[in-house]
């Protein structure tokens, strides 16, 4: 089973760069755990500065944003494979993230006739 993990930021301390610097070392060190344990299918970091949401309003494309609060913020994503729901949960309980006050949105993946 395939599950999408979504990152978000939350509501935390303030990180100094040191401090961000030492997260992104925690992120690698974690990302490449999953990989040796066979789960890692994927992974992506996004940029800070945000991004724009696309509608058709009347045949009209519309570009907003962005507009997202800060603890609707998606700061990255990974792909996993694991046995089951609750495996996908321990591996989100170990994401570095969690350690200064974000939160994982663990969603299953669903077979799509067209892949990639």
């Amino acid at each position: 089973m395939r599950y999408l993990f979504l990152l978000r930021q939350e509501d935390g301390p303030a990180l100094s760069d040191d401090e961000r610097a030492a997260l992104f070392g925690k992120f690698v060190a974690w990302s490449e755990s999953l990989k040796t344990r066979g789960h890692l299918a994927g992974v992506e970091r996004l940029n800070d500065y945000g991004g724009h949401t696309v509608r058709k309003k009347r045949d009209v494309i519309v570009v907003d944003g962005p507009y997202a609060e800060m603890r609707e913020l998606v700061s990255g994503l990974y792909i996993v494979e694991v046995g089951s729901a609750e495996e996908a949960h321990r591996l989100a309980a170990e994401c570095p993230l969690m350690d200064v006050g974000g939160s994982i949105e663990v969603r299953e993946i669903g077979e799509f006739p067209v892949r990639p």
